[in-house]
């Protein structure tokens, strides 16, 4: 996955550690929620209505997304057991979702698109859980292209929307509150302190919000006719599990739709850990896998409440980027707010009342910064002349079936849905070819052992057998093996008696890369991160214990060392050049 540049976050303000006062927190949660609140309606309302339901189960999907994305928000920023990221990642409903949710509302109504939910979220579970499997296929370049897409598929649909004022509205009304939303963003952005840029996104909202009213833009006849507080009724009277031969026509499109949906979440959340440390920190993969496991769990209380799918909203990175907080306690307020404005239909009709040209010119502000995000992860991860094929490749392919572009007449029913996404197509094309490098780059070596130091003339024996295999001089291969006994000794600091071993297996794999030679252990062990251990040793002048010396020769021997923990296995990557 992702290790991009170390590259250190100077507008950050607060990390996820640190706690800003409960009203900054409060603050900062609501105006983070905010314009995903005005979107969630809007997803909500597209999905029933064309889904040929009341506007009973209209009000009830949208109090019910709230609820369980306002419950999500606030489980992210912890870690129990495999649930949760311990950072400030928040949950939404997500139009992606629209076609196919629609579907299954006209094939079976709420029940239907309930079972779909679950299922999607069971298989989630599944393919959350072989995530170290897939690390060499979500790739930097993978999640910086997914990304990229996103930004890229999603802003030409924005624009469409700066003009749309309500009816009547002075022909001004809408260039006058794009262009102001614009500027408050970019001046506070790039002139403002970091105490007030933070505060950019709702200052740049209220600010435009009072030039609407000036403009007849605002309608607070809604505000004024929506109740203080309101309950709907749950709209599923009975269930019955045999849901015939249209259920199982929907699962693969659902599935597919949800799995794609997975990959972009995972890209932003690779980002948001590079994002939200002053300090770089290596990719915690274990977070990762915490957030989408609490995502899968969400998405089965959704078919629980008869709602609809529920992701890791995608611009949590660029959020970060814009305000410079992080804290997890932001995600605790917000998912309070969620929850305490699904009670309070005043205060939703309050934010969906804003109008359409302010929420789309921040939306833009935003996606830029997520396409910046995007291109330096493909960046940090290296960009060479394959990489940039790929790159280029999948981008052009992905927005040209999201502008119907490509073979428009061949495409029909689900597979003109899928395809029809230009993020699905492209992050299909990306992983495809990412896949086909991979497959094509020399094959592995593979040695397999107990996790002990007696093993070491064994992985001697076979780092010297594939130096010689790949033509390397002496001096060239002694390096390779001096690389391969720090970083098992690396491996092993956290051991209790390495001579007697652990019970734990170790597989040795080593491949040829351009002129040099990766190795991979992959172990189960416990213990921090060594790519975290080897950033914080640049700093350090001496060495003050002995396990600090297996660090310092390893970064000597290595000319890269990438450590990705999942649950239950560790997996370090070593790559080692040649002796000019």
């Amino acid at each position: 996955m992702c290790n991009g540049v170390a590259q250190s976050n100077e507008h950050l303000i607060y990390q996820p550690d640190e706690r800003p006062s409960h009203p900054a927190s409060l603050a900062h949660g609501f105006q983070n929620v905010m314009t995903r609140m005005a979107s969630m309606a809007a997803t909500t309302a597209i999905i029933a209505v064309a889904g040929g339901q009341s506007q009973e189960y209209q009000s009830w999907i949208f109090f019910a997304v709230l609820v369980v994305c306002g419950i999500g928000t606030m489980l992210q920023t912890i870690q129990f057991w495999r649930f949760g990221s311990g950072y400030s990642l928040s949950a939404s409903s997500s139009p992606v979702f629209a076609a196919v949710a629609i579907s299954a509302l006209l094939s079976g109504g709420p029940l239907m698109l309930s079972a779909l939910i679950a299922i999607s979220g069971l298989i989630q579970f599944v393919f959350i859980s072989r995530l170290s499997l897939l690390r060499r296929v979500i790739t930097p370049l993978v999640a910086g292209t997914v990304l990229m897409l996103l930004s890229a598929t999603v802003i030409p649909i924005v624009f469409a929307r700066l003009a749309n004022v309500p009816e009547g509205t002075h022909a001004a009304a809408a260039p006058v509150l794009t262009v102001t939303v614009l500027s408050i963003m970019l001046a506070l952005r790039l002139f403002a302190p970091a105490r007030l840029r933070q505060w950019a996104p709702v200052v740049a909202i209220l600010t435009c919000c009072a030039i609407a009213a000036a403009f007849g833009a605002y309608d607070f006849q809604k505000v004024i006719d929506a109740p203080w507080i309101g309950f709907p009724a749950y709209p599923v009277t009975g269930f019955d599990l045999d849901l015939g031969v249209a259920f199982w026509a929907l699962v693969p499109g659902f599935v597919l739709v949800n799995l794609a949906t997975t990959i972009i979440s995972v890209s932003d959340s690779v980002a948001v850990q590079q994002v939200a440390w002053r300090r770089p920190r290596a990719t915690d993969f274990q977070a990762i896998q915490g957030a989408h496991n609490l995502l899968a769990l969400l998405n089965i209380l959704s078919a629980g409440l008869a709602a609809t799918p529920i992701r890791i909203g995608p611009g949590n990175s660029a959020r970060i980027l814009l305000t410079g907080v992080a804290a997890r306690r932001m995600g605790v307020y917000g998912g309070l707010v969620l929850i305490v404005v699904a009670l309070a239909p005043k205060i939703i009709a309050l934010i969906v009342a804003i109008p359409v040209p302010i929420l789309a010119a921040y939306i833009v502000f935003m996606q830029s910064l997520l396409f910046v995000q995007g291109m330096r992860m493909v960046l940090g991860g290296g960009l060479d002349g394959r990489r940039a094929v790929i790159l280029g490749l999948s981008f052009w392919v992905g927005i040209g079936f999201e502008n119907q572009l490509i073979l428009p007449e061949l495409l029909s029913g689900t597979l003109a849905t899928l395809l029809s996404n230009g993020v699905t197509t492209g992050a299909i094309c990306v992983i495809s070819l990412t896949m086909l490098l991979e497959y094509a780059s020399n094959r592995r070596r593979r040695l397999v052992l107990a996790m002990s130091s007696s093993e070491l003339p064994r992985i001697d024996g076979f780092l010297q057998e594939c130096a010689r295999r790949f033509h390397w001089s002496e001096a060239s291969s002694n390096r390779l093996r001096s690389a391969g006994e720090e970083t098992l000794s690396s491996l092993l600091s956290h051991e209790s008696d390495p001579e007697a071993g652990s019970g734990k297996r170790l597989v040795v794999s080593v491949r040829r890369v351009e002129d040099d030679i990766e190795m991979e252990f992959t172990a189960t062990t416990a213990g921090g991160n060594l790519q975290d251990k080897l950033a914080y040793l640049g700093d350090q002048p001496e060495i003050h214990d002995e396990d600090e010396i297996s660090f310092r020769l390893l970064r000597h021997y290595a000319s890269s060392v990438e450590h990705h923990k999942y649950h239950d296995i560790d997996i370090i990557t070593v790559r080692v050049s040649p002796v000019p």
